[in-house]
């Protein structure tokens, strides 16, 4: 209960942070703040001005406002107060202890326009079409040449940050005298004889953190955590690789899926690994498959083949693959530093259909839009 002359009513209303940018994540904080019979109470939600959230404590003193969300190991802290100057604008100091994170951002009040905006949702209607017939719906890039100017770079730093790891498990003798494809391949199945999808997954996103996370809750991680220590393996045998979120088409979304992509110098091209599934895929040639293969294969409905140790994790069959991944195929987000100990750390870019560009990208936030692209090739550059 928060005594009414200790709260400044000129809080209450809807709110839009600045973009924030809090390690990987870039985003807008939107909070709306009520005050009925002597109580205050703050929902929150990013990205959107959807408030289904509640703040967990709200405090006030001296005319500002406190309050925090999320666990106490994922804690975010905010401290407002009015801009004496604009009572449209709060003044925010935000901490969020786990990532080091502290900093003096702006929230400004939300316009019935913005509110309009930033509260539509992205839906699928499953009643209308397929996840298939979405995907051919969205299937087409731009070729923009505007963004070729995009670059990524790998620093090539896990080996000596691993080397305790690659040590301990012996994985020179494990990958000595193959290619990358078959030292791509190996670290996978070594990794998967050891490690199962599960829900689980470390805040810090280094391979020892997430193995450690992982030892602790039954040799689990999740999807994410799983292709972060894969790609990591891979890079450090000198091999490129990123680990690649798979996004639906809808947003907010439930859930999407993580995946590894490599560049197989010997190939001459990417091929796609899912650690959460043991799994790389084939055509109906018998030739390693890349997403983007991946992707108009399922587009064209064309014959492939899954890797003969293909786990089952929450997924029976190969075809039920096929559909979860045509769901998660219409987005795809890459970070643009591959580094020891990187989880998109140094920003990221997302890969939309043209279509999606021209029609649904204009619902997200700022945060999102500006680091949305249309190019194929930019993407996909080695």
């Amino acid at each position: 209960m928060i005594m009414l002359d200790d709260f400044d009513n000129r809080m209450c209303g809807k709110w839009k942070s600045e973009i924030v940018k809090i390690g990987r994540w870039c985003t807008q904080i939107f909070i709306n703040i009520e005050h009925e019979n002597n109580d205050v109470k703050i929902y929150f939600n990013f990205d959107w001005a959807i408030f289904n959230n509640s703040a967990f404590y709200v405090e006030t003193s001296y005319n500002s406002l406190y309050f925090f969300h999320n666990d106490r190991k994922n804690r975010m802290e905010y401290i407002l107060t009015v801009d004496e100057n604009n009572c449209n604008k709060l003044m925010c100091n935000l901490t969020v202890k786990h990532r080091n994170f502290e900093e003096d951002i702006e929230f400004t009040r939300l316009t019935q326009e913005e509110e309009n905006k930033y509260s539509h949702k992205i839906m699928f209607e499953s009643k209308n079409s397929s996840r298939f017939e979405l995907l051919r719906e969205f299937s087409e890039y731009s070729y923009d040449e505007s963004e070729s100017n995009i670059n990524f770079e790998y620093r090539f730093d896990e080996r000596e940050n691993m080397l305790d790891i690659i040590e301990k498990y012996n994985l020179d003798d494990i990958v000595r005298g193959k290619n990358d494809v078959e030292t791509s391949i190996t670290l996978m199945n070594w990794l998967c004889d050891r490690y199962k999808h599960g829900p689980y997954i470390a805040n810090k996103r280094t391979p020892q953190a997430l193995m450690d996370d992982a030892d602790k809750n039954g040799c689990r991680s999740n999807c994410r955590g799983l292709s972060i220590i894969l790609a990591h393996l891979i890079r450090a045998y000198n091999i490129k690789a990123f680990h690649l979120s798979c996004l639906p088409y809808e947003d907010p979304f439930d859930e999407c899926h993580v995946i590894v992509s490599v560049y197989c110098e010997s190939l001459s091209k990417w091929i796609m690994l899912d650690p959460s599934f043991n799994l790389y895929i084939k055509n109906k040639n018998g030739d390693f498959i890349g997403v983007d293969e991946f992707r108009s294969a399922l587009i064209n409905d064309e014959k492939l083949f899954e890797s003969d140790n293909m786990s089952a994790a929450w997924i029976d069959s190969f075809d039920d693959y096929r559909e979860y991944m045509a769901k998660n195929l219409i987005r795809l987000e890459r970070g643009i530093v591959e580094r020891y100990g990187c989880d998109e750390d140094g920003g990221y870019f997302v890969l939309i259909p043209e279509k999606y560009m021209k029609n649904e990208a204009k619902y997200f936030s700022e945060g999102w839009q500006k680091y949305f692209i249309t190019s194929k090739k930019a993407f996909w550059q080695i």
